[in-house]
């Protein structure tokens, strides 16, 4: 396999200088051999100019979740109805009773959890008891996941084990996870050591353990952080190091970037680092772009380069090119520049592009 430089030429005219506020590479690597692939896909590759203002895109994320309920016009009497139920006192199972006559689903939702937070344990359990009896339906099953995740807040370990015992008899998990989950919300630590002793599929002991940490790394990162580095768990999918990265990043870029940095050298940490350049990417462009050009060369920096080179690709194809040319592995260079080759027009259509071009240093 040949590396970039044998793929793409680029005219060096002008390089190493700035071009409004964007610094360009002062030698970017001459490619040769695929100026028709790029004509045929709706670009030359030339001499490289950038736009003064590097902003990044402003891709829309439209709400996914799943099990979403539609939005439907509420009625007069209905809105009524539930400010009457929020303001009334009375026991929490009063209120619960109140809640299953709600039309909107996720006023409902919120009006159990409103009515269970308040609830005692004893309270708990006659709600566990009255709502067990229930016809089978949506209400229901909300009504259940909340009371076992308020159970769990109380009284993990007994919350865990009814939950064990209804997953034995039904095969139906997630009551069970409903428990745990709320355990975790008080005692993160304890609720993933019981996780792990269960009797359960490791599949089931994978899904529970990464909802766990998911939460409280969205709550307390530095904590999560420390306790996946003192205890081996199996989250699958990417690992407890890159989930942990994933929802750091997310709220804090750049002290999940000095967290990673810290991680023991290899796969693990690779998979963080790759997670922190998308998501400082979404957050930030530039800032991400910034961060991996200060990184030393090495395996390290071209799994960020990769990683940004796409992101960058999503907006601009030929800066993503240069990117893709700062990688040391020639042949990590030939992979990258064709996908972006083949998918740059894909990326690119009908969004405004703005530089984001490797700095001399990258």
């Amino acid at each position: 396999m040949v590396g970039l430089r044998n793929l793409v030429r680029f005219d060096s005219e002008g390089c190493g200088s700035r071009v409004g506020e964007v610094k360009l590479p002062i030698k970017i690597v001459p490619w040769a051999g695929t100026a028709g692939v790029a004509l045929a896909v709706g670009f030359g590759l030339g001499r490289v100019t950038a736009p003064t203002s590097i902003r990044p895109s402003s891709i829309e994320e439209g709400a996914k979740a799943e099990g979403m309920e539609s939005q439907e016009s509420r009625s007069t009497d209905e809105n009524i109805q539930e400010s009457a139920v929020a303001g009334r006192p009375g026991s929490s199972l009063d209120l619960l009773r109140q809640t299953l006559g709600m039309g909107n689903p996720k006023t409902r939702d919120r009006e159990m959890e409103n009515a269970l937070s308040r609830a005692s344990l004893e309270e708990v359990k006659k709600a566990l008891e009255w709502a067990s009896a229930l016809p089978e339906g949506a209400a229901k099953r909300a009504l259940m996941g909340k009371i076992m995740e308020r159970w769990g807040q109380l009284d993990g370990v007994n919350a865990a084990a009814y939950g064990e015992k209804v997953f034995a008899e039904t095969g139906n998990p997630q009551l069970l996870k409903d428990a745990i989950r709320g355990w975790g919300q008080t005692d993160p630590g304890g609720s993933i050591q019981y996780t792990q002793s269960m009797a359960v599929s490791d599949g089931v002991k994978r899904d529970i353990a990464r909802d766990l940490f998911r939460d409280w790394a969205d709550r307390s990162p530095q904590a999560a952080a420390a306790y996946a580095a003192a205890n081996a768990i199996d989250v699958g999918r990417g690992g407890v190091m890159s989930l942990i990265a994933d929802r750091w990043s997310k709220q804090d870029p750049q002290a999940a970037a000095n967290w990673m940095m810290t991680l023991p050298q290899g796969r693990d940490q690779q998979r963080a680092l790759d997670q922190l350049v998308q998501n400082w990417s979404d957050l930030n462009l530039q800032a991400a772009a910034d961060f991996v050009t200060r990184q030393p060369a090495g395996a390290n920096k071209d799994v960020m380069v990769g990683t940004l080179a796409r992101e960058v690709a999503k907006q601009d194809t030929a800066a993503a090119l240069q990117w893709a040319s700062t990688l040391s592995d020639p042949n990590m260079q030939s992979r990258t520049a064709l996908s972006f080759i083949i998918l740059g027009p894909r990326f690119s259509a009908g969004r405004q592009v703005r530089r984001v071009a490797p700095e001399a240093s990258a």
